[in-house]
């Protein structure tokens, strides 16, 4: 078998050939540290297995990509969409990475021991390659998820900013409700991967000593995955949310759109606050008390008289004084045809 040379950034590669040697070692009288190890490995390898295997993933991501097919020819060029569609991507090249098959793999090379009789010591393990293989894809997938969340936790940004213009409002709060989940069902996602490299380490530490087989040359493995990690490890598993998330305008404006019973009972009081404040600027005496057995006078609100020029009163006026105008008129012309000729003489 010859060992490969990936260089500092093997696990940045999506797809790692399987080494081509032996894939299980027999280890005669085992040791406790190497039970212990054998132990928490199977242990963490069921739980990233079930999280992995979780419906939820797949539902949002189905959801995911009927939003990015359903809004491609509007929202083609709009960057909360194309914030988005980077998402995929991750969510993708994760896929592409068959973390799941190398992990189960991983955890049914342990159970030939179970059918082993209760008299023998001999321990069966996986080999150096094999464990070099599953530890260099969760390198790589701890740094594709940092990614993945960093990603969502920018959509959420932009998103929120677009509902700000008030365009698309249904679609914005269906991205911000998606690209949430997604952060945190992958967060739990990241937080496995974690616990599992560290005994997964402890193992590789014990196959290497009994049998010696490196597969990646010109790669050290790190002791602690934080500290490889980096900051943006640390920034999402030291603060309670992150700083996108608990920006000033953002909450400020979530908290418009969603608002608690309290907040609810807060903003009712203040316009109440706010509209008796004009109602006594306007002089307008409004009654609180009712009674609804007693007739209620309807007073007149005397409406000031403006100092500027009435059009509609003077064409009024001028109305009046040419009907009255008419009348005498008429009058004078009856009078006139009552009157005898002599007169008239």
């Amino acid at each position: 078998m010859a060992a490969l040379l990936p260089g500092p950034q093997a696990w940045n590669r999506v797809r790692l050939p399987k080494a081509g040697s032996r894939s299980a070692v027999i280890v005669q009288d085992p040791n406790a540290a190497l039970d212990l190890c054998i132990a928490a490995v199977i242990k963490e390898c069921c739980l990233v297995t079930l999280s992995l295997k979780n419906q939820i993933l797949d539902a949002e991501t189905d959801v995911l990509c009927a939003v990015l097919y359903s809004h491609h020819n509007r929202m083609g060029r709009h960057k909360p969409h194309l914030a988005l569609k980077q998402v995929e991507q991750c969510l993708k090249r994760l896929k592409n990475m068959n973390l799941e098959g190398s992990i189960q793999d991983l955890s049914e090379s342990f159970s030939s021991n179970e059918n082993q009789p209760v008299n023998t010591k001999a321990c069966v393990i996986p080999s150096q390659p094999v464990v070099e293989l599953v530890l260099m894809k969760i390198l790589g997938a701890c740094q594709l998820l940092l990614r993945l969340l960093d990603c969502c936790c920018k959509t959420f940004l932009l998103t929120v900013k677009h509902l700000g213009l008030q365009e698309f409002i249904i679609l914005n709060l269906v991205m911000v409700g998606l690209v949430s989940r997604l952060w945190v069902l992958y967060k739990d996602v990241l937080k496995r991967l974690v616990s599992l490299y560290e005994p997964l380490f402890g193992l590789l530490q014990e196959v290497s000593r009994i049998q010696p087989l490196p597969y990646f040359k010109g790669f050290t493995f790190p002791s602690d995955i934080a500290e490889f990690l980096g900051e943006p490890y640390f920034e999402i598993f030291k603060k309670k949310m992150p700083t996108s998330f608990a920006a000033k305008g953002v909450t400020k404006l979530l908290n418009k759109l969603f608002l608690t019973k309290e907040q609810s009972q807060r903003s009712n009081e203040e316009t109440l606050l706010s509209i008796s404040k004009k109602a006594k600027q306007m002089k307008i005496n409004i009654q609180n008390n009712v009674d609804l057995g007693q007739p209620v006078k309807n007073k007149k609100i005397l409406k000031e008289k403006s100092s500027e020029f009435d059009v509609r009163a003077f064409c009024k006026q001028l109305k009046h004084k040419a009907i009255q105008f008419a009348k005498e008129t008429r009058v004078h012309k009856n009078i006139n045809l009552q009157l005898p000729s002599s007169w008239l003489r």
